[in-house]
């Protein structure tokens, strides 16, 4: 398939749209607070969608539909439940970290446990980074471009990869942002175009439901399923959200850099709204797929099909346009934010005195090292039967026991930098364990039928670790009350507490229709009925 004059036309706008406002944003970055926190300037819109473009990739467009073409509309949970994992940020998390005035999420588990706790983090981040963000989302772009036009995979894995962490570089956070905000717009209204046209060829909603079988619609699904079983989607992919939103920093460090404290949440609330959009605009293209195209040789191979047979000439520019924002918002915010993990967690360990400029020199040089990495590690990817169920089965086992980690953190006393460690390391070797044994099924009581599906799998290590925990922290000394200053529940609200200072964490009194309290329960009450009508 070409590309004719309006679609290159329509991409190369948006290329120099995007490239321009990335360098532009770039030529005052001469501090690191600048370059890493966009100066801690950030407001509630531009905030909101640049945690949503952070979060969206390729993946996503290619992974999600074809999900939904051999599963349903299901996997939208992942989706939706989002919406919750966005609460504990918003309510618990951000205050603790505005209050700590931080970088990086490592930064806070340093004053909480100290500086091994905050290095083994902040290590694991950017190996999971490069093994389930960068190298998927290189992957499935070149995936899609490859199916369309027949561009060579490795072409598109560099050239767009190397691109994006140009103007990253250039720019830091500032570019990540404020192009993320045209990301964002392009992205969305690129998948409702391709979602309206795909309903406009089967024949509507209606007819659509004719031709699937009706389990595809549903929403929840039986204990005993082996992608998604309910209890995994509401405690498991919950545990794993709240990671993803709460703790890691690519998505958290949006609302490090807020101008106050009521701007970061109503930007985290923005996002949750923009998320309630992605089952019907990424999911739903995958059950149109199925009615239109069944028998395809792989899931993956969904959206590629409709973009190819469907999309109209300028559309077509527009679609690939908005796949293109997708991967450029999600690595450019990689990219980021390991360049911030890198340079404030590690090279300031070894070098505490070192000036702005080399602060910002060395997070250059750790975006370009991640993007070469990440392209060499994308190909691998390719080998897995669904590249959504690879990214959420990774993330499912190394994310939930940290989740638990960081909720013990602030809600525990008790919990000390021995127990953590001890965790840490129990995850480690419980988690390829059981990862391996997906594959080989050389664990005889994991054959159960309550057990045999991965998410319950992920669930049983978590608790695993959780005891491991909670066991270590009670048979060694508990941590030294300068720890638990900021860093706990209790020192900011618990009794005896110093009062919760407003204006210290540089919120002001704003009116009802702006208080983030107001949209917060009215998307998650939104999101709840849906979900129930669709169950």
């Amino acid at each position: 398939m070409q590309l004719n004059l309006w679609d290159w036309v329509v991409i190369a706008v948006y290329a120099v749209l995007v490239i321009t406002i990335g360098l532009r944003a770039g030529r005052k970055q001469h501090t690191s607070e600048g370059y890493f926190l966009a100066g801690r300037r950030l407001k509630w819109p531009f905030i909101g969608a640049s945690i949503y473009a952070a979060n969206i990739s390729t993946e996503h467009f290619v992974g999600l539909a074809g999900c939904g073409y051999l599963t349903g509309l299901a996997f939208g949970c992942y989706e939706w439940i989002a919406v919750f994992c966005l609460i504990p940020l918003i309510v618990l998390f951000l205050p603790f970290y505005i209050k700590n005035r931080i970088y990086t999420v490592p930064e806070f588990l340093e004053r909480r446990f100290g500086s091994s706790v905050r290095l083994a983090f902040s290590a694991f981040m950017v190996v999971l980074s490069v093994l389930a963000k960068i190298s998927i989302s290189l992957w499935a772009a070149s995936l899609v471009f490859h199916e369309v036009f027949g561009w060579n995979q490795m072409a598109v894995i560099w050239g767009v990869g190397l691109v994006t962490a140009l103007y990253t570089m250039k720019g830091g956070l500032s570019a990540v942002v404020f192009t993320d905000a045209i990301q964002t717009t392009v992205l969305i209204l690129a998948a409702v175009i391709m979602t309206a046209i795909g309903l406009h060829q089967v024949g509507g909603y209606a007819a659509l439901r004719m031709k699937l079988d009706p389990v595809m619609f549903s929403m929840v699904r039986p204990a005993t399923d082996p992608d998604l079983p309910w209890p995994g989607v509401f405690i498991g992919v919950f545990l794993v959200g709240t990671f993803y939103f709460s703790m890691d920093q690519v998505l958290v460090q949006r609302v490090f850099a807020a101008k106050n404290l009521n701007e970061g949440r109503l930007g985290a609330t923005f996002c949750a709204f923009l998320k309630t959009l992605n089952p019907i605009i990424l999911v739903g293209p995958g059950l149109i797929a199925a009615a239109l195209y069944p028998g395809l040789a792989k899931g993956d191979l969904a959206y590629p099909t409709l973009l190819k047979n469907l999309m109209p000439t300028g559309l077509l520019g527009l679609t690939v346009a908005g796949i293109t924002a997708a991967l450029m918002g999600h690595l450019s915010a990689t990219y980021n934010s390991i360049a911030t993990l890198v340079t404030r967690d590690f090279y300031l360990k070894l070098r505490p005195c070192a000036d702005q400029d080399r602060q910002i020199l060395i997070g250059r040089i750790a975006v370009l090292s991640v993007f070469i990495l990440g392209a060499i590690w994308a190909p691998v990817i390719g080998r897995s039967k669904s590249m959504f169920i690879y990214l959420q089965t990774v993330s499912a086992y190394l994310m939930m026991p940290f989740a638990v980690i960081f909720l013990f953190a602030v809600f525990w006393k008790r919990t000390n930098t021995p127990s953590v460690l001890a965790c840490m390391v129990a995850a480690l070797i419980l988690c390829p364990t059981m990862m391996l044994n997906n594959q080989e099924h050389f664990l005889p009581f994991m054959n159960h039928p309550l057990l045999r599906p991965w998410l319950h799998g992920a669930m049983l290590v978590t608790l695993i670790c959780m005891l491991v925990l909670v066991a270590v922290s009670l048979l060694t000394a508990p941590p030294p009350a300068a720890k638990l200053e900021n860093t706990t529940v209790a020192s900011l609200w618990g009794r005896g507490a110093k009062a919760f200072d407003e204006d210290d964490m540089m919120a002001v009194k704003t009116p009802l229709f702006k208080d983030y309290r107001l949209w917060l329960t009215a998307v998650s009450v939104g999101t709840a009925i849906a979900w129930y009508i669709m169950r």
